[in-house]
């Protein structure tokens, strides 16, 4: 019988709290998202179905655990990265933000989160798990539903921003 502590319900909590915290602290001011209580909506649902699922999913500190750690860290310093790029920069004033990692990528917080949660499913690696298996399901429909968020959030952007945002677009790629 496995602890009720060693569930990938509690490691994907934590990270995202730690992420919200670090957008706190950093204070990324200019982060934004496309309106609307759809989106919001579909957000918290997905994050509560993803808790459920991870409920049942057990971890144990072996290699998959380390591995998967070492892909939430790197996850973390994305979000860093993009969060510090979105902090208010007096000397920049200009509205499309495309410095720091967003010359890299238009969407490097989605690429985040879709990086921290597979580190938290490679955490619960059990190919004999049936509830593993949904997991994977479960992210594979994250990443959709992410790509589909980013192509709205682009859609706002490119209102808000116009061609600004267009030439942007033309130049960085939009995850990697």
């Amino acid at each position: 019988m496995i602890p009720w502590y060693f569930r990938l319900f509690y490691v994907h909590l934590l990270s995202f709290v730690m992420s919200w915290l670090l957008f706190g602290i950093i204070g990324a001011k200019r982060m934004g998202s496309p309106t609307g209580r759809s989106w919001v909506t579909g957000f918290w649902i997905g994050f509560v179905v993803g808790w459920v699922l991870m409920w049942f999913v057990p971890f144990s500190i072996n290699l998959a655990f380390w591995i998967g750690l070492g892909i939430i860290v790197f996850g973390k310093v994305v979000y860093v990265l993009g969060f510090l790029a979105m902090r208010e920069h007096p000397e920049k004033k200009k509205a499309v933000v495309d410095w720091g990692i967003y010359k890299v990528s238009r969407h490097s917080h989605m690429l985040a989160g879709i990086i921290c949660l597979l580190g938290t499913i490679v955490m619960g690696w059990n190919t004999s798990s049936v509830m593993c298996m949904i997991l994977w399901v479960y992210f594979v429909l994250y990443v959709a539903t992410s790509h589909f968020y980013v192509l709205s959030e682009e859609k706002v952007n490119i209102e808000k921003f116009g061609q600004e945002y267009e030439n942007y677009m033309k130049r960085v790629p939009r995850y990697f």
